[in-house]
């Protein structure tokens, strides 16, 4: 899945990858910017590019708003 996020001074163009049930990689180009973790109705945002060691930098309630939380940095 690939969204484009927009912003006043950039645009990312970024690609969600569902790695497990439950962990969506979120890449732009080749490079892993993070993680997206889903548990029950939250969306847990981890930002670094290998999921052990990656780091909780937000929380939402769709898919949507958690990949922008990674692609706004």
């Amino acid at each position: 899945m690939h969204y484009t996020i927009e912003s006043p001074t950039t645009i990312a163009v970024v690609t969600v990858e569902q790695v497990l049930d439950d962990v969506h990689r979120v890449r732009s180009g080749s490079r892993v910017l993070g993680y997206v973790l889903e548990t029950g109705q939250l969306y847990v945002t981890l930002r670094g590019d290998i999921f052990n060691t990656s780091v909780e930098v937000g929380q939402s309630h769709d898919l949507d708003a958690a990949v922008r939380i990674l692609a706004a940095a």
